[in-house]
C-alpha cells in the first residue's frame, strides 16, 4: 500500500501542477469559441429596427352597386303593382326588349305595343320576384308568375328570368327567358 500511495501522491502532484495549465487552456478555448459564436450571431441577425409608427386610416367603403340595386327595386315594385306608368319611366328611349325567342322590340313605342299585347293576352296576372341580382350594369330578376289566358281561360304558372342592362340609370336592353309554349292558347 505504501508504494501505491506514494505513486498516487506523486500522480496527484503532477496532475495538480498540470491542471491549472489545462484549465487555463480550456478557459481560453471556451472564450474564443464564445467570441466566434457571438460574431456569427451578430452577422446572421440583422439589427433590430424600430417599430413603424401606427398609422390609423379610415377606409370608406362605397357600394358601387347601390344605384343599380335601387333601379332593381323600382322594377320589382312597378311589376308587382302592375304599374305601367312607373315601369315606362325606367326605360331609355332606344330600349331593346326581347321576349323569349322573338325578335327584339326597339324603342318606347314598340315597347308600349308589346305591353298592350301582353295585357290583352291575359285577364289577370301577377309576378313575384324569387331572386334579384345587381352588379356592374346588369340586373337579373327571377320571377314566379301566374296568369289566366284570355283565349282559353287556362291558368298558367310560369317561371321567367329577366335580364336588364342599365346605362345612365335607364334600361337600354332587356331579355326575358321562359317557355313560350306555356302561353299558347
Amino acid at each position: 500500500m505504501g508504494m501505491r500511495s506514494g505513486k498516487a501522491l506523486k500522480l496527484k502532484k503532477i496532475v495538480a501542477k498540470k491542471a491549472p495549465k489545462r484549465v487555463a487552456k480550456k478557459v481560453v478555448a471556451k472564450k474564443a469559441f464564445a467570441k466566434k459564436v457571438a460574431a456569427k450571431k451578430a452577422v446572421a441577425k440583422p439589427a433590430a429596427k424600430a417599430p413603424a409608427p401606427k398609422v390609423v386610416t379610415r377606409t370608406v367603403t362605397t357600394d358601387k352597386n347601390a344605384a343599380l340595386r335601387a333601379i332593381a327595386q323600382r322594377i320589382v315594385d312597378a311589376t308587382v303593382a302592375n304599374d305601367e306608368a312607373a315601369m315606362f319611366v325606367l326605360y331609355d328611349e332606344r330600349v331593346e326588349s326581347q321576349e323569349a325567342n322573338n325578335p327584339p322590340n326597339v324603342g318606347l313605342a314598340a315597347l308600349r305595343e308589346k305591353f298592350a299585347a301582353f295585357a290583352a293576352m291575359m285577364t289577370d296576372g301577377a309576378f313575384l320576384p324569387r331572386s334579384v341580382a345587381a352588379d356592374g350594369k346588369t340586373i337579373i330578376i327571377e320571377w314566379d308568375g301566374r296568369m289566366t289566358l284570355t283565349a282559353s281561360g287556362r291558368v298558367v304558372e310560369m317561371r321567367e328570368i329577366a335580364v336588364h342592362e342599365i346605362e345612365n340609370g335607364k334600361i337600354v336592353r332587356e331579355r326575358f327567358y321562359y317557355d313560350p309554349a306555356l302561353l299558347a292558347p
